[in-house]
């Protein structure tokens, strides 16, 4: 399932993240065996780091994350990778205590993987999220305020993992592809050159317009459902992708950056379900969720159904659906 959303650190100061209840209600029923986000992998984080003098700096796109995990591998005397093989071993064992999360939020720290950690700290009572076994007082206040971010990583995807009893969650964003994107400044001028391009990018056309959905921005509990029943229905799907990414393929003016940009956006949504393929082949016949961007979702989508062995559910029927418990 690949469940798509707008940002919800951009949404209006009113929106409460309470109102998601009748929408994470739904996501427990449908019980994934893993859930993924949008986030970049720890691995991907600390190969970007590596790879500075070729890809810019990492810390761009994860700075936080990458000074979390260098203060818990100082700490801790561990590589990323290290830390992340004895996270993984210590999620085998199951029924952990509450030292061993503790020292489990730590590891995944360390291994550039805060979200993770922040799932750890959600499935600890209040009282036991402090500063020990392996996780220093300082990182266990910004693990905290991670826990309690107000965006869909951790109001969706982490809170639902620790409701479901999941130990971790998955990254599967991606920004190794940003080497393919054009200069900023010549697609800058590109998208200038392109009456009504800047329009489409942010849906200020008549089509986009006579859809009610499109004029709600999550300010009230009342519009919640009725825009991410929107955000995730096909005719969003093929009008985004149209307006945003397929319009600069066959713009004459934008011409060639406009192509680039086009295939560094396709490189990223392959790698995104690149990462899903391989997170869910040790659970064949199992059920998994990304939380991502809705913009991605129709390019995401496509790369699945290329796959062998997957099969894609859909989220307006989840959405519809009325489990027991869960109310509109």
């Amino acid at each position: 399932m690949i469940f798509g959303l707008g940002h919800l650190d951009t949404a209006p100061a009113t929106f409460q993240v309470s109102w998601l209840e009748p929408v994470l209600c739904r996501l427990r029923a449908y019980k994934p065996d893993i859930i993924l986000t949008e986030a970049m992998p720890g691995e991907q984080v600390m190969g970007l780091e590596a790879y500075a003098a070729y890809h810019g700096d990492a810390g761009k796109y994860a700075g936080p994350t990458l000074q979390m995990a260098k203060a818990a591998q100082a700490d801790l005397h561990l590589t990323a990778a290290q830390a992340l093989v004895q996270a993984n071993e210590l999620c085998k064992k199951g029924d952990l205590t509450a030292a061993e999360r503790r020292r489990l939020a730590g590891l995944f720290v360390a291994a550039a993987e805060p979200l993770s950690a922040a799932v750890q700290w959600l499935r600890l009572p209040a009282a036991e999220r402090i500063g020990a076994d392996g996780i220093s007082p300082a990182l266990a206040k910004q693990v905290t305020l991670w826990a309690g971010l107000r965006n869909e990583m951790a109001s969706v995807a982490a809170r639902l993992a620790a409701d479901l009893g999941l130990e971790r969650v998955y990254g599967a964003g991606d920004h190794l592809s940003d080497v393919a994107q054009p200069d900023f400044a010549a697609f800058k001028a590109a998208v200038a050159a392109e009456p009504g391009q800047v329009d489409l990018f942010n849906h200020n056309t008549p089509t986009f317009r006579a859809i009610p959905e499109e004029a709600m921005k999550l300010a009230t509990a009342a519009e919640v459902m009725p825009v991410l029943k929107w955000k995730n229905s096909p005719r969003f799907a093929a009008l985004d992708a149209d307006a945003q990414w397929l319009s600069m393929g066959r713009s004459e003016k934008m011409g060639r950056v406009g192509r680039q940009r086009l295939a560094a956006w396709e490189a990223q949504n392959l790698r995104m379900a690149v990462a899903i393929r391989e997170a869910t082949a040790p659970i064949a016949g199992g059920r998994a969720l990304l939380i991502v961007g809705a913009s991605h979702k129709p390019f995401v989508e496509a790369y699945l159904r290329t796959f062998a062995d997957v099969e894609l559910v859909s989220v307006p029927a989840l959405l519809e659906s009325k489990p027991t418990g869960c109310t509109e």
